[in-house]
């Protein structure tokens, strides 16, 4: 259920890489065309519903990016002042409000 999360981001910071997904959501390979009716799809193809995807998707976005923050921030992580790491956690924070207004 959680396995193509884990592609929403995986190459997006390094421009020399496709945006493209490993998976699809709905029928999108890219993060960029995703609506809601794809998330919809993609609930309907898992087998969940579509309103508690929906809410799910709608928590998810409005906590990671704090969760990200935090986990950069945190001492043993060694993440505060790493580039890339800045990179990421910013691409989370567009994609999470990007998921929020395309989820109204």
């Amino acid at each position: 259920m959680l396995a193509p999360f884990y592609d929403l981001l995986a190459t997006a910071v390094y421009p020399q890489l496709t945006p493209k997904m490993a998976m699809k959501l709905g029928s999108k390979y890219k993060f960029r065309e995703l609506e809601a009716r794809h998330w919809e799809q993609f609930a309907e193809e898992a087998g969940l519903a579509k309103a508690a995807t929906r809410k799910r998707l709608q928590q998810l976005a409005n906590e990671l990016p704090t969760a990200a923050r935090k986990l950069q921030a945190a001492p043993p992580h060694g993440f505060v002042g790493n580039a890339v790491v800045e990179q990421i956690v910013q691409l989370i924070e567009q994609r999470c409000t990007l998921t929020l207004r395309r989820l109204v």
